[in-house]
């Protein structure tokens, strides 16, 4: 339960940091646009997967946990549909923007010929071989799992698909509202230090 715990933590602090930096280069990317800013959205997507992820288990564990006409909302065996909903709803976004961003540390790298955009190539070749071969192991059985399953109780069927819906957009929001706050953090201390230029320039002149 420690290991798991601390992991979920991890992953909320990568998906906060992750929209964070996002937001504090949003607005020249968006200027620049192509493929530079393909590669923010990329960085957002991949914040709003982590978030939804966490807030799918949370979701999943307290309908566990919520009374409800005489029972629990959600038996442990549905708990883990949601689950198994929820990593297909994000395991294929994080896959797609993780090969953008892979392609951008790459390009980086080539440019540069630095050990440390070297190493962040070379780490996120790693995670993306590492979730394609995941991916490809885990999703057929997580179909066959959820058909085997869902369409047998409608009631819970609905609870599933609520859940994870509730979950992705609380994810979406959660990034979109650190983006913003960061690309609006950005763009205050850059008028400020414009402000601060044109007044030393002001005083000199």
């Amino acid at each position: 339960m420690g290991l798991v715990v601390f992991l979920f933590i991890l992953n909320f602090v990568i998906s906060w940091f992750n929209a964070w930096s996002v937001g504090k280069c949003w607005l020249e990317s968006k200027a620049a646009g192509g493929f530079t800013h393909f590669v923010t959205w990329c960085g957002a997507i991949m914040s709003a997967s982590g978030f939804t992820w966490c807030y799918t288990i949370l979701l999943a564990i307290g309908a566990t946990h919520v009374p409800y006409k005489g029972h629990m909302l959600l038996t442990p065996r549905y708990a883990t549909a949601v689950l198994e909903l929820g990593y297909l709803v994000v395991i294929l976004p994080i896959i797609g923007s993780g090969i953008g961003i892979l392609i951008a540390s790459w390009q980086n790298f080539m440019r540069s010929r630095s050990l440390l955009d070297g190493g962040i190539a070379g780490y996120n070749t790693f995670a993306n071989v590492y979730n394609i071969y995941n991916a490809s192991r885990a999703v057929p059985m997580v179909l066959r799992d959820l058909g085997g399953l869902l369409g047998k109780d409608k009631d819970k069927d609905s609870i599933v698909y609520l859940l994870v819906i509730l979950a992705a957009l609380a994810g979406a929001m959660t990034t979109f509202a650190i983006v913003q706050a960061s690309a609006h953090a950005k763009a205050y201390k850059v008028n400020y230090d414009l402000n601060q230029h044109k007044a030393d320039a002001l005083r000199s002149y």
